[in-house]
C-alpha cells in the first residue's frame, strides 16, 4: 500500500487526551478505528468516513508544483474561472453528512480556505452538528490576528500549515498569484503569532500541524525544519511529491498498485463534482455530482464499489489516472 505522508507526532492521540468528556473521547476513538479499518482495507463503511469540501477554487498562491501554478497543465483549466458551491448546498451537504455517519471534514482541497469570506460561518454550522474532526490546510499567508482569533474561537479541531521550506530562498518555489515569490518571513511570523495567541487565550484546540513536501530543491532542509518545529507544533508531516508536470507519461508498470483513499473519503469540488480522492489526478475521475445525487447514493453507487474493488484487488493500473498518480508520486 502506497503511503504519501510520514507523520511525526500522534495528533489523534493528542486529540483524545484533551477532549473534555469520556463520551467525546469514546466517539473520537470509534471514528479513528473505523478510519484505520478502512485505510487498511479491512472494513468499508456504508458511508464515507471523511469528506473534503472545496467551498471555492480560489487560492492566493500559484506554486510551481501545484496545478494552479502550472498554466501548461490540463488541470490548470479548472482554476481559470472562479467556482463556488452554493451556500445552501454546503449546508445540505453537512446535514446529510451528519445524518449518514460522516465523522471528519476538511474544508478545502487545492484552494486556500482563509480566502473564502464564508469559511467561519460554515465552520460554525459544522461545529454545531458535532462532527468528530473538523480541519483545513492553509498556507498561512492570510493568518492575520483577526483570522487567528476567529480560528481559535471556532470549532476547528486541527489546522494544518503547508510550508515545504526552511529558508526564504527555498520558499521562493511558492508564488503569489502575481508571480512574485511568497514572503517566507511573513508566513512564519503569522504562524508563531497564532501559536502565541493560542497560549494566551488558553485554547486547547485546534491542534497544529506543519507539513513539508520533500522535493529535490528542499530535501537538504528536512532536519532543520524538524528541529525548528518539533517543540512548537503538535505534529509534522513529511509528504511525497505528486508530480503533475509529466501527466501524459504512463509507466509500463507501477510497484504499488493500490491506494486506500477511496476506502474512506469523498472529495467534493467547488463545481459539485465528486472525486474518489484528494489528489490532482483524481480530478479526472468523476463519480457523481452533489447537485444531482446524494452523498449516500454516490458512495454506494456501482461505479464507486467497482473502483474500491479495483484498489482492494491491487489493480489500480487498470485506471489510467490512478496509474499516473502512483507512477508520478516521488520517492525523493
Amino acid at each position: 500500500m502506497y503511503k504519501r505522508t510520514v507523520p511525526l507526532g500522534n495528533i489523534h492521540q493528542k486529540t483524545i487526551d484533551i477532549l473534555p468528556t469520556e463520551n467525546e473521547k469514546k466517539s473520537y476513538l470509534e471514528y479513528r478505528n473505523q478510519f484505520d479499518d478502512a485505510a487498511n482495507f479491512k472494513k468499508i463503511q456504508k458511508y464515507p468516513i471523511h469528506l473534503d469540501i472545496e467551498l471555492d477554487n480560489v487560492c492566493n498562491y500559484a506554486c510551481t508544483f501545484c496545478p494552479i501554478g502550472q498554466p501548461e497543465n490540463e488541470l490548470n483549466n479548472y482554476y481559470k474561472d472562479i467556482k463556488r458551491l452554493d451556500s445552501d448546498k454546503v449546508y445540505e451537504i453537512l446535514d446529510e453528512a451528519k445524518q449518514i455517519g460522516v465523522k471528519s471534514l476538511q474544508f478545502n482541497l487545492v484552494n486556500e480556505p482563509l480566502a473564502n469570506k464564508s469559511i467561519f460561518k460554515v465552520l460554525d454550522y459544522a461545529t454545531n452538528l458535532k462532527f468528530n474532526d473538523i480541519f483545513f490546510i492553509s498556507n498561512g499567508y492570510l493568518l492575520n490576528e483577526k483570522n487567528s482569533e476567529k480560528i481559535l474561537n471556532s470549532g476547528l479541531t486541527k489546522i494544518m500549515f503547508s510550508l515545504d521550506a526552511f529558508s526564504p530562498e527555498t520558499y521562493k518555489e511558492r508564488k503569489l498569484k502575481n508571480k512574485k515569490p511568497a514572503n517566507y518571513e511573513k508566513v512564519i511570523k503569522n504562524i508563531l503569532a497564532f501559536l502565541e495567541l493560542k497560549k494566551k487565550l488558553n485554547k486547547k484546540f485546534p491542534l497544529t500541524r506543519v507539513s513539508f513536501i520533500i522535493m529535490d530543491n528542499n530535501k537538504h532542509e528536512v532536519d532543520n525544519f524538524k528541529k525548528f518545529w518539533k517543540n512548537k507544533v503538535d505534529a509534522i508531516h513529511f509528504q511525497k511529491l505528486t508530480d503533475y508536470s509529466d501527466s501524459n507519461i504512463i509507466a509500463e508498470s507501477v510497484t504499488d498498485s493500490q491506494c486506500n483513499m477511496p476506502m474512506f473519503r469523498l472529495s467534493i469540488k467547488s463545481d459539485g463534482n465528486v472525486k474518489p480522492c484528494c489528489v490532482g489526478y483524481g480530478e479526472y475521475i468523476n463519480i457523481g455530482n452533489i447537485y444531482k445525487d446524494s452523498l449516500y447514493n454516490i458512495w454506494n453507487s456501482d461505479f464507486m464499489r467497482d473502483f474500491q474493488n479495483m484498489h482492494i484487488g491491487k489493480k489500480a493500473e487498470n485506471n489510467e489516472h490512478c496509474k499516473k498518480c502512483l507512477k508520478n508520486s516521488s520517492n525523493v
